[in-house]
């Protein structure tokens, strides 16, 4: 039995965790969290901080496994240089620190011809400034080292820059963050599999954002729509793009995530990451409305067999929507209503809650971490869903008071 070590056990790499089993791999689950649900569906547990690179080395050698695998979780520099000491299969890990760092993914893209945003690396405050001024307002300020939108917030003018960039680098691990050009358009989501030069891009839709007004300067999309209602030319187009941006990224082995805007007609890469989705797409949403099923031989490839790439194939073309419960305010919980109701609606197909406790503080959402839980909902159109997940999601009710 080949001994797989999956960095990370919380519920959304408790999929992972699963399908790992369900194909006769033993598991050891690794998360900082001793309580972690994906612990339950482990053969072994370790409690270590998955960031820490001599913590999982030690790991990965003491259980002499056979691959390491991470399921949405920002950390494929830390699977590659495990495995490449190991001697195990992984993306190269120069490409998966270039894939991960947002400062030199843009630069290396910008340089190779890709289509992105003009940006302006930011190392101290004092070139805050004067990187702004050449780059123009309105502008984006992000952290180079972090996921979920942590972070990031659009800046309007001179005078909010300085309470943005506090916020972008209370998030950055290394303290450096990234101005970047404000592209506007639709968005959309694709998830791949690279094995042996040929990329499978099999997840593509539409990212959702219902109230950009409501909750800027921060950008929270709140689930995705698919099929895509893009005109084929420009789908094409964005297919091409994601090809092309794997390629130049050298991404060879694995996954890449991808996140594509329309900008003035024109696909532009927001971002390409050597790692799966989070948010429940690649491993949700698509297999509901496709049957395709990912995580399969990206385990397999992590230990060295061969993939099961039919898995990647459509068994079926169903209308999908999700939608996430997101915190609109500020306050105490008083109580939480409708999570049954909700969950039993029409069309429901995964509904995963993670809601906050009563007496517990919330705040008005400022990055997708924020979210308290998903529902996935289909239907034999795209609309017929959209309108299921949003019948479903309005039935919950987190009441708050006052602080």
């Amino acid at each position: 039995m080949k001994k797989i070590l999956i960095l990370g056990a919380g519920l959304e790499q408790s999929l992972a965790i699963r399908e790992a089993r369900e194909l006769g791999y033993f598991v050891i689950a690794c998360d900082e969290n001793p309580r972690a649900v994906g612990f339950a569906n482990a053969d072994i547990s370790h409690v270590i901080d998955i960031q820490n690179e001599r913590e999982v080395t030690r790991v990965a050698r003491e259980c002499s496994v056979g691959g390491v695998f991470a399921h949405a979780v920002e950390i494929p520099h830390i699977v590659a240089n495990v495995a490449t000491k190991l001697g195990l299969p992984c993306v190269p890990p120069d490409v998966a620190v270039k894939a991960t760092n947002k400062k030199l993914r843009i630069a290396h893209l910008k340089n190779s011809g890709i289509p992105c945003a003009n940006f302006r690396p930011v190392a101290a405050e004092e070139q805050l400034e004067s990187a702004a001024e050449e780059l123009g307002f309105p502008l984006i300020i992000k952290p180079v080292d972090n996921a979920g939108s942590r972070g990031v917030s659009l800046v309007f003018n001179k005078a909010e820059l300085a309470g943005a960039y506090a916020e972008a680098t209370r998030y950055s691990r290394a303290g450096d963050v990234l101005l970047e050009e404000r592209l506007s358009g639709p968005e959309i989501s694709t998830e791949s599999v690279i094995y042996k030069d040929k990329i499978y891009t099999f997840a593509f839709a539409d990212r959702n954002y219902a109230r950009p007004e409501f909750f800027s300067p921060y950008f929270i999309e709140d689930g995705i729509n698919f099929p895509s209602i893009l005109p084929a030319d420009i789908q094409k187009a964005v297919y091409d793009l994601v090809e092309k941006t794997i390629r130049v990224l050298g991404i060879n082995f694995g996954a890449a995530k991808g996140d594509i805007i329309i900008d003035r007609g024109v696909p532009k890469v927001i971002e390409m990451a050597a790692r799966t989705s989070g948010g429940w797409f690649g491993a949700g949403s698509i297999p509901a409305a496709t049957g395709v099923n990912m995580l399969k031989p990206l385990l397999q490839m992590a230990v060295g067999d061969e993939p099961d790439l039919d898995s990647l194939k459509p068994t079926r073309n169903l209308g999908c929507a999700q939608r996430y419960i997101i915190p609109t305010e500020s306050g105490v919980v008083r109580s939480i209503t409708g999570v049954e109701e909700a969950q039993a609606m029409p069309g429901v197909v995964m509904s995963t809650m993670f809601l906050p406790k009563i007496g517990s503080t919330l705040r008005r959402a400022t990055n997708h971490a924020e979210r308290y839980g998903q529902i996935i909902c289909t239907g034999s159109t795209r609309e017929e869903a959209m309108q299921r997940c949003e019948d479903a999601i309005r039935k919950i009710r987190i009441e708050l008071n006052e602080r």
